[in-house]
Formats: C-alpha cells, structure tokens, sequence
C-alpha cells in the first residue's frame, strides 16, 4: 500500500490510497552524501507518492512509521552523523530502495500542502488501524511547518499516541514559544548525544521536554541516571515498543530515557556472549 497525489480529469489534485505495487517503476540514482556514505538524489526520485510501513521488529507490527532521508533532515553537526554511528546510517536503512523511498517522502511533503500532507497520513492511519505512530526511525524534522502538521494530526486523532526523536532542538522550541504546548498525545523527545570524549553535544530544552541519552558502549553505568533504558537496545531484554512496560511514547516532561549503543561489532560480540551464557544456563537446567 501506498499513498499518491494525482490531478483529476477536472484538473484538481487528490489523494488516493493505492493497494499493490506502483504502476511504474522507481528510477533513482545514489550518489555520495557529506558523510561519505550514498544516498539518493531527490531530484531522480517522484514527488507524487508517499510511504507508511506498518511497522517492523523494533518498534511491533501494529505501529505506523514515517521516515525522511538523514541526507536531507538531519544536524550534520552532531557526532553521530560525523562519526557514523547514526543507526539510520547502516544496515537495511542504506539500501537504494528504502532510501528512495524516504526521499520520495520528503519530495511529497516538500510538494505538498499541510492538508494534503495530513489527508495523506490519515489514509494510512484508517487503512491499517494503527494506534501508535512513530516519526522518524530514520530522518527528522525538516521544517517548521512539519511540526504544524504532526500537531494537527495527532489533535485529529486523540486516541493515537505519536512520538519522535528529534536534534532539531531550536525548532521544537521555536514551534513552542509561537504557538504554545504540544498535544497531549504527541511526544516530542529530545535526543541527546554522548560523544567518545564523554561531551554531550549542546541542546538547549527551555521547555523541560523528556529526553533521551546516548550510552556509549563501556559506559553503561550512566544509565542510572536516567529513568529508563530502551529494552530494544538492552541485550538482557528481548522487546520491543509494543510490549515495552517504560515506552517512550509515555516520557513526561522532565524524564529522560536511556539507548544503549547496539549493533556495532563490539556490542554484537557482547551480545553473543550473553546469548551463549543464557544457552548454556538453559541447558544445564534441563
């Protein structure tokens, strides 16, 4: 399923909701981003299509996912971009297609209006049910006028609950200094990065949002300064945000939750250490 923008034979545009796959094949072409690693240009990709998987391992099938190109969207200031440990920057999120598709949605939303962009997301919202959204497993907000369309939508939908991660602290705050508080039901956290050096990149939440920190393999001791950690990235914990007890998507104002850096090489062999050790434990029990 996926969503389209089309002109009408009376020459007005619509938004339709279309099953199967898309009548054309995407053409794109990859070229290399400011980090060295390739991505897509949004100038080979469609601007009249819009993509919203239905979830993944990570985050449970019965939630919704919208995600945007890191290229396009992100602070290349922070050490995770720079550094290459952004998690938007390995594995299935780098293949051609996914990142065409996540260009393809930031040429919709660039080419859109705030309706359009809404009736867009309310189609997908209606279509699988979905009682939890995420924004951004991959990108972040790219301009303000986003945030005016993530509140209207989680305001038209009071029984979903919405949440994202975002960088773009003087964004979120600009967004709040001119039109007030967020909707209850639409979670806004800052992320929070803990460089090697042990320097958080600076971020300024004057208005006390919850936040999440990044925790450096080693490091794990300063999870206890926090008020959770994710259990996705606790190798200990099998979950994910379905069945998570401390989801993001409930952080008040002023908590702060831990993610436990995961999926490098080091974190792996870590991991497969535990796996063997429960194994073994197991078995010696039987």
């Amino acid at each position: 399923m996926y969503i389209r923008k089309i002109i009408d034979s009376d020459g007005t545009e619509k938004i339709i909701l279309v099953e199967g796959e898309q009548e054309e094949r995407t053409f794109y072409n990859i070229e290399k981003g400011k980090n060295g690693k390739n991505y897509c240009v949004l100038s080979s990709v469609r601007a009249d299509v819009l993509h919203v998987s239905s979830g993944n391992s990570k985050t449970g099938s019965h939630v919704a996912n919208f995600n945007l190109p890191i290229e396009y969207t992100c602070n290349h200031a922070c050490e995770c971009y720079k550094e290459g440990k952004c998690y938007a920057e390995q594995g299935c999120y780098m293949y051609g297609s996914n990142q065409a598709g996540y260009s393809e949605n930031y040429n919709f939303i660039r080419n859109s209006t705030n309706e359009q962009i809404i009736e867009a997301w309310q189609l997908a919202l209606n279509y699988y049910g979905f009682s939890k959204w995420r924004f951004f497993t991959c990108g972040d907000i790219p301009f303000m006028r986003f945030i005016d369309c993530m509140v209207t939508f989680a305001r038209n939908n009071p029984d979903v609950t919405y949440w994202t991660y975002t960088k773009k602290y003087s964004l979120v705050n600009k967004w709040i200094d001119e039109n007030g508080s967020l909707p209850d039901n639409l979670i806004i956290i800052f992320s929070h990065w803990l460089n090697n050096d042990g320097s958080y990149y600076p971020m300024n939440n004057r208005h006390n949002l919850p936040t999440s920190e990044f925790i450096p393999y080693g490091q794990e001791q300063l999870k206890e300064t926090v008020t959770h950690v994710c259990p996705c990235s606790d190798p200990s914990i099998v979950a994910n945000c379905e069945t998570c007890e401390h989801a993001c998507y409930t952080l008040k104002h002023g908590e702060s939750m831990a993610l436990l850096e995961h999926s490098t090489a080091a974190t792996k062999a870590r991991d497969k250490q535990i796996k063997a050790a429960k194994e073994a434990l197991k078995a010696g029990n039987k």
